[in-house]
Formats: C-alpha cells, structure tokens, sequence
C-alpha cells in the first residue's frame, strides 16, 4: 500500500542546499515517461494557468507606485492595473535524483510558461519563466517489514525560478522590473507552489502499483539492495 507521511510542506525563503543532486543511476526512460504522463493526466498544467497572483502582487507594489512617481505623475488607483497572468505552460520531462540521505531521492518536475506582465500603466510585456518543483521521495518500513514510499517537502523555491524578458523594454519597465525582480520571483514561488502542491501530492499518491515498485527499487539500488513487494 502506498503511504504519504508527513505535510507537504512549501518553502517559501531561500534554502541552500548542502550538496549537488545529480541523476539516479539504473532510472528507465519507460519510467521516467510514465511519470511524465502521470503527471500530465492529474491535471497539472491546468492548476497553473489557474492561478491568480493578484492580492500578493497589490500589496507587493505599492512600493514600486512609490518608485514610478520620482519618473512622472503620480500614481492613483493604479494599482489593480498590476496582473500577471500564466501562459502556455509546458511540462519537462520529470527526472529523480539522488540525495546525501539513504533511503532518499528528489522527484524533479521541471517546467516552463510565458508570463504576460502588466506593470501599472507601462505597456504589457511577455517573460518566459522555467522552474523546478522539487518533492522529496523516502523508504519507510511497515508493521510487515516491507518498505512503503513517502513523501515530504513538495518545494518551489525562488532561487529556482528563471525570468527573462522576451523583448525590450522601455526604460521605465526595466527600472521596475529592476526593483521587483526578487519580490516577483518570491510571489511566484509562493503562490504557484501553494497551487500546484496539492496536484502533485495527489498525483503521488495514486502512482500506479509498478511504479511505486520501481520507484522503491532504485532507491534502493543506490544501496545494492532489492526488495520484492
């Protein structure tokens, strides 16, 4: 039986990590696909184009209103002229990598979308946005002795959002983005993970039974042991 322990907990400041994950050996592409299309089927890319940035993104600009005064008239009731919206979002192939713990690995879901920004009254623009939401993945034995796999830590982290403007701006954008840049990543973050969490903990929870074994298997191999379940 396939067991989730623990909350999904989101990270919303910056968490260095201790050591580099690299790739798990012995990983199937068949597997890795599986996971993919899993991950697809639960509706993921949906719950992302669903998300509404607007409340955290009011009360995160009211600075930069402050900020576009010095540059010309000042700025009322602007405010709800501040949105994003996600666009286009596409899933990457999803990928487990290793971690310093035993018994542990990383379910990496990376994926990419266009953000369509409108910044008070300055003319729309397109940034193209890739992330990775990082979930920990863990061997538990049950009252049987058998090992069940957990899960933990469904991450989005700041530091693992990449923005980047896909035309030129005009100078008083760059001047905001310039100011905003790591407050829109921690929105994003924040607000993005807190959607798309609960998908992907549901996803992992109905993993198919040949995949839950597959999965339990190569931690394990990492250890030069295999169980039979």
């Amino acid at each position: 039986m396939l067991n989730v322990s623990g909350l999904f907990i989101l990270l919303c400041g910056l968490l260095a990590s201790s050591s580099a994950q690299e790739v798990l050996a012995g990983v199937s592409s068949q597997l890795l696909n599986d996971l993919t299309q899993g991950l697809l089927r639960a509706d993921f890319l949906p719950s992302l184009q669903t998300i509404s940035l607007q409340k955290s993104l009011s009360s995160a600009f009211d600075v930069v209103s402050g900020l576009l005064d010095i540059l010309g008239p000042p700025l009322t009731n602007e405010i709800d002229t501040v949105r994003i919206q996600v666009k286009n979002p596409q899933l990457l192939q999803v990928s487990i990598e290793s971690t310093p713990q035993r018994k542990e690995a990383t379910v990496r879901v990376p994926f990419i979308s266009e953000l369509i920004v409108q910044l008070l009254t300055l003319k729309p623009f397109t940034a193209n946005m890739q992330s990775d939401i990082k979930v920990q993945i863990r061997l538990e034995k049950n009252v049987g002795g058998r090992y069940e796999l957990a899960f933990g830590n469904c991450r989005l982290l700041p530091e693992a959002i990449w923005i980047q403007t896909g035309a030129q701006l005009a100078p008083a954008a760059k001047f905001v983005v310039a100011n905003i840049e790591r407050n829109l990543k921690n929105i994003v973050a924040h607000d993005m993970g807190q959607k798309v969490c609960p998908v992907i903990n549901k996803w992992l929870y109905n993993l198919e039974q040949h995949v839950v074994k597959e999965l339990i298997n190569l931690v394990l191999l990492q250890e030069k042991y295999q169980v039979t379940i």
